[in-house]
């Protein structure tokens, strides 16, 4: 099995380090593709949401699932979570700051309806991701 994450924008030091350990414990279970976008230096926000969203769609792998991560998704537990990793070949997004043009992307997924700083949410979704394989294999760490 294999699954990827396309971001916009680099993790600092202090989420990057949380984030791998994470990824190193997902590793275990499955590989994980992580692939960093950069941030588009545009003023005009419009602009800059389309430029991305462009950006994003070229970088996510030839027939992936993509799961864009938005506040405008469904929500679900982190048991139905799991779910997704009975298939291969899974992308989730994470857009840049501003966003992405939403009706780019079919399946959303709605992780609160808080917001999180950008670069949290990241380590957030790395977090789920590996609760997600220690319900499919009874793990501990769900419990």
């Amino acid at each position: 099995m294999k699954f990827n994450i396309v971001a916009v924008g680099k993790l600092s030091n202090e989420y990057e380090k949380i984030f791998n350990d994470y990824k190193k414990k997902i590793n275990f279970y499955s590989s994980i593709n992580v692939i960093e976008l950069k941030e588009v230096k545009e003023k005009n926000i419009e602009i800059k949401k389309n430029k991305e969203t462009e950006i994003i769609l070229k970088a996510i792998p030839k027939n992936s699932k993509v799961i864009y991560c938005s506040t405008t998704g469904k929500q679900i537990t982190s048991e139905e979570f799991s779910n997704f990793f009975k298939e291969d070949n899974i992308t989730f997004v994470i857009g840049g700051s501003n966003g992405v043009d939403e009706s780019k992307f079919e399946n959303k997924l709605n992780f609160s309806k808080m917001t999180f700083p950008h670069q949290l949410f990241r380590v957030i979704l790395i977090e789920q991701i590996f609760r997600a394989f220690s319900i499919m294999n009874n793990s501990k760490y769900h419990k």
